[in-house]
C-alpha cells in the first residue's frame, strides 16, 4: 500500500496524541465516574459544585451577580473566585479541600476520576457562575502521562510512533486557562452564556398541576396507547405555529403562545394547540426546545433559526420565553406548554441533537477536556460526520454518561413522551441501547427514534452505528428509524427535485419495495428477493417529508412543472401520499403544515430563513380546509382500525396480503382475520396512482367502502357496493373496502 505522507499544517500533534490516551482502557476505567451529581446541587444552606476535568491542573469556581454578567460572551471578570479540588471519590457524598493531589498528573486516577469539587456554604441564589479550567498548553495529556508514570507501552497495546521524551520537563509546561459553562448546567442567564443558581423547584410551583402530571395521568386517560405503532407524529417549530400575523394567537412565536386555546385565523378556523387536537395526532414533536445559539434572546424576533445547534443540553430555548433575562421564566414556560399538551392529550417529542454542538474547539465541551467530548480524523482535526464542524464521540464512557443523564433529566424534569435523536447514525449502537433500557425502566411508553444516518464520513466503525443498514442489530430493536425509503419512493428522492415517485406517477416503480414499505418494512412472504429493513413496525417512521429538504407540496409541485397536470391532480396526489403513509404499518409522522399545503416558496434549507418563509400561513387553511379534513379523517380512520398499526411481524406476515394487480401504479392490499383485534375481518385497501381510474377485480364477497376520496368532507363516507363483482377506483385516489359482515356489526 502507498504510504501517505500528512501535510504538516493539517496535523495536530495534540489531538491525535489525546485520542491514544482517550481511547485507552486505562484512561475510560480510572476516569469513568459514576455519580448522579454533576453539575450544581443547590439549597438555600449551601451550593455543592461538580465537574469532570480530569486532564486540568486547576479549576476555579466563578461567581457572577447578575449587574456583571453580559449577555453575549463571558467576558468580565468575576465577583468571586472559588478553588475547587480534586474529589477523593472512594468518600461518597463527602466534599473534601484536599490539596494533595495538586501536583499530581496522573490522568489516570482510580481515586479522584477526575472529579473536581467545591462546596460553598453560604446561600447563593441569584448569581452565576462559570468554571475556569487550566490546561497544558501546546502539549498533550498524552505526552504528560507517559513522562511521569515512565511506562514504555501503557496504553492497551496501541500503536503510536512515541517521540523521545528525554528532553521533556514536567516541571516547564506552559498552562492556558478557558473559562466554560457548566454542561450539566439546569438554568441559565440570557443567551447562555452563565449558569444560574436558584431553587429550580420554585418553577413547579407556577405551573399548576405539574407534580400530579410526572405520570401523565390525564394524557394516558385521553389518549391510551398499547403500542409505539398507536402514535401518530406532528413536528412542529414552536415559533412557526403561531408566528404569522393570521394566527390569532397574542404571544407569537413563544411557548405560550401555543398553550393558547381558542385562537382562530381571520376566516374563523382553529389554529396553534386547537388546530393540532382537531387534526387528532398522539405526539408532538418539537424541534430543538434545548438552549441553541444564533439567535439573540436579547433580541428573539430579529432572527430565526430551527436550532440544530447546540449550546446547552438541559436547558430550555430563551428565545421562545416572554422573559428570557429571568432564568425560572423560560421553565415555567416550557413545562406550561408541555402541561397544556398533556392535558389535552397529546404526548410530547422532544428533537436532541446529541451528534455534534454548534461550536467546535471553543465549545465548553472542549475547553474543559479538550479533545475528549469529539471524535478526530486521522489529521488530528475534528472530524465531520455530521456536516456541521464536529461530531460527539458518544462510545466514550463519560460521554455516553452526558448523554444518558440528560436524556433522563428531560424525561424526569419536564416529563418528555418521546425522543428523535438528530443524525442517530452518529451516535453508537450502545449508547442507543442503553439509552433504551434506561427509558424502559422509566416508562416503556416514552418513544425513541432518529434520523438512521450520517451527514458524512466518520471515524466510528460502520457496525457500530445506529445507521438503517444496521436497524436488525439486537441492541436497535425497539429504536425507530426515519423510513427515507417510503418518502423517496412515495414522491421521488429528495436529491432529485425534479424526481418522480409513486404518488406523482412515476412510471419506474418497484411494486415489490411498495409491499416491502407498506407492511413495516420486516419483509413479507410474497416479496422474498428482498431483505427486510427493520426487525419490528415500531423501528419505522413513515413520513413524506419533514422540515429537511422540500416540503411536500412544494415537492409535488416542482417534479410535476414540467408534466401537463392541474393543481387538483397535485392535491389527489399530497393525498394518496398521506394516505399511503397513514395507512402502512409502521409509526406514521406528519409535517407541520403539510395538512393545509404548506409551501416554503421552493425553500429547501429554511432553517434561518425567517418568518416570511416559515411561519405556518393560516389562510391556506381556508383555501385548503378540504385537505384538513382529509388528513384528520385519515388520522380517524387509522386510530379506529388496529389492523393498520399492528406491531408483530408474524401477525403481519400471517394476515397481510397483496392482490395481483397488473397495472404497475395501483396496489392493493388485503388485511384479514380481524388483524390486531380489528372490528373488521377483512379490509381492502387499493391505492390508485394512474392519473385515470382503474377497474379492479374483487373478491367474491359482500363489500361496503368504508374510506375513500370523498372523506374531504366532515362527515363519515360509508357506500355499500353490495355484490359487485369489481371496482372503480378514481384516478389518484384511495378506497378501502371492508367486507360488509364485518361493517353491519360494527355499526350495532
Amino acid at each position: 500500500m502507498e504510504s501517505r505522507i500528512i501535510p504538516e499544517d493539517k496535523l495536530d500533534r495534540v489531538n491525535i496524541e489525546n485520542e491514544i490516551l482517550y481511547k485507552s482502557k486505562l484512561f475510560s476505567s480510572s476516569n469513568y465516574y459514576t455519580g448522579n451529581d454533576l453539575g450544581l446541587i443547590y439549597t438555600p444552606e449551601k451550593s455543592i459544585f461538580k465537574l469532570w476535568a480530569p486532564t486540568a491542573k486547576l479549576v476555579t469556581l466563578n461567581l457572577y451577580s447578575k449587574s456583571n454578567i453580559d449577555s453575549h460572551v463571558q467576558k468580565n471578570s468575576p465577583d468571586r473566585k472559588v478553588r475547587m479540588f480534586k474529589q477523593n471519590c472512594q468518600n461518597s457524598g463527602i466534599i473534601e479541600n484536599d490539596t494533595s493531589y495538586d501536583d499530581s498528573f496522573n490522568y489516570c486516577n482510580e481515586i479522584t476520576k477526575g472529579l473536581w469539587a467545591v462546596e460553598v456554604q453560604e446561600d447563593l441564589d441569584g448569581w452565576y457562575y462559570t468554571y475556569s479550567v487550566k490546561l497544558p498548553k501546546d502539549v498533550s495529556a498524552y505526552k504528560i502521562f507517559l513522562k511521569q508514570t515512565d511506562l514504555k507501552d501503557p496504553l492497551d497495546g496501541l500503536n503510536y510512533i512515541k517521540e523521545s521524551l528525554d528532553t521533556f520537563d514536567l516541571n516547564n509546561i506552559e498552562f492556558i486557562e478557558y473559562e466554560a459553562m457548566d454542561p450539566y448546567a439546569k438554568i441559565c442567564s440570557v443567551n447562555g452564556h452563565y449558569a444560574a443558581i436558584c431553587d429550580i423547584t420554585k418553577a413547579d410551583q407556577q405551573v399548576p398541576g405539574w407534580e400530579e402530571d410526572i405520570l401523565r395521568k390525564v394524557c394516558k386517560e385521553k389518549n391510551p396507547l398499547s403500542s409505539p405503532t398507536d402514535a401518530i407524529v406532528y413536528e412542529c417549530h414552536v415559533r412557526d405555529m403561531t408566528m404569522h400575523p393570521c394566527s390569532g394567537v397574542s404571544r407569537k412565536g413563544q411557548y405560550l403562545g401555543l398553550t393558547e386555546l381558542n385562537t382562530k385565523s381571520p376566516d374563523g378556523y382553529s389554529t396553534g394547540m386547537d388546530h393540532i387536537c382537531d387534526l387528532g395526532v398522539t405526539h408532538v414533536q418539537l424541534q430543538p426546545i434545548y438552549d441553541y445559539d444564533d439567535v439573540d434572546e436579547t433580541k428573539p424576533f430579529d432572527s430565526y433559526n430551527w436550532g440544530y445547534n447546540p449550546l446547552n443540553y438541559n436547558i430550555p430555548e430563551g428565545s421562545y420565553a416572554t422573559k428570557p433575562d429571568e432564568p425560572l421564566n423560560r421553565i415555567i414556560e416550557l413545562k406550561t406548554l408541555i402541561k397544556s399538551f398533556h392535558d389535552q392529550g397529546i404526548r410530547v417529542i422532544m428533537d436532541v441533537v446529541y451528534n455534534h454542538t454548534f461550536h467546535t474547539k471553543s465549545a465548553e465541551f472542549n475547553k474543559i477536556v479538550p479533545g475528549y467530548y469529539y471524535r478526530m480524523d486521522k489529521f488530528g482535526q475534528f472530524s465531520n460526520g455530521s456536516g456541521c464542524g464536529n461530531e460527539i464521540a458518544s462510545e466514550r464512557l463519560m460521554v455516553r454518561k452526558y448523554i444518558l443523564d440528560s436524556v433522563a433529566y428531560w424525561i424526569n424534569e419536564y416529563h418528555i413522551d418521546g425522543f428523535r435523536f438528530d443524525l442517530m447514525g452518529l451516535i453508537d449502537i450502545e449508547t442507543m441501547k442503553l439509552i433504551r433500557e434506561m427509558i424502559d425502566a422509566i416508562d416503556p411508553s416514552i418513544i425513541t427514534y432518529g434520523e438512521g444516518w450520517t451527514c458524512g464520513d466518520t471515524p466510528l466503525v460502520e457496525s457500530m452505528r445506529s445507521t438503517r443498514s444496521n436497524a436488525t442489530h439486537e441492541g436497535l430493536i425497539n429504536i425507530g428509524m426515519f423510513n427515507d425509503e417510503i418518502r423517496d419512493s412515495l414522491i421521488g428522492s429528495v436529491y432529485d427535485k425534479f424526481g418522480l415517485g409513486f404518488a406523482t406517477s412515476s412510471k419506474n416503480i418497484n411494486k415489490e419495495i411498495f409491499k416491502i414499505l407498506i407492511s413495516g418494512s420486516i419483509g413479507h412472504p410474497s416479496c422474498k428477493t428482498i431483505c427486510p429493513r427493520v426487525r419490528t413496525p415500531s423501528q419505522i417512521i413513515n413520513y413524506a417529508a419533514c422540515h429537511d429538504n422540500l416540503c411536500l407540496w412544494d415537492k409535488i409541485c416542482l417534479s410535476t412543472g414540467k408534466l401537463d397536470i392541474s393543481d387538483e391532480e397535485r392535491i389527489k396526489m399530497d393525498h394518496l401520499a398521506m394516505a399511503i403513509v397513514l395507512f402502512s404499518q409502521g409509526i406514521p409522522f406528519i409535517h407541520e403544515g403539510e395538512e393545509i399545503l404548506r409551501t416554503k416558496k421552493m425553500d429547501e434549507n429554511s432553517y434561518k430563513s425567517g418568518d416570511i418563509i416559515n411561519a405556518i400561513d393560516w389562510t391556506k387553511k381556508t383555501d385548503n380546509f378540504s385537505t384538513f379534513t382529509y388528513y384528520k379523517n385519515l388520522i380517524k380512520f387509522r386510530k379506529e382500525h388496529p389492523a393498520l398499526r399492528m406491531n408483530d411481524r408474524q401477525e403481519i406476515w400471517r394476515n397481510i396480503f397483496f392482490m395481483n394487480i397488473e397495472n404497475i401504479n395501483a396496489i392493493g392490499v388485503v388485511i384479514d382475520n380481524h388483524s390486531n383485534h380489528d372490528p373488521f375481518k377483512t379490509l381492502l385497501i387499493f391505492f390508485n396512482a394512474e392519473r385515470e381510474e382503474i377497474e379492479i377485480n374483487l373478491p367474491e364477497q359482500d363489500w361496503t367502502i368504508v374510506f375513500c376520496d370523498l372523506n374531504t368532507e366532515e362527515d363519515d363516507v360509508n357506500i355499500p357496493i353490495t355484490n359487485e363483482k369489481s371496482i372503480i377506483i378514481p384516478a389518484l385516489s384511495t378506497v378501502v373496502l371492508a367486507d360488509n359482515e364485518s361493517v353491519k356489526a360494527y355499526k350495532k
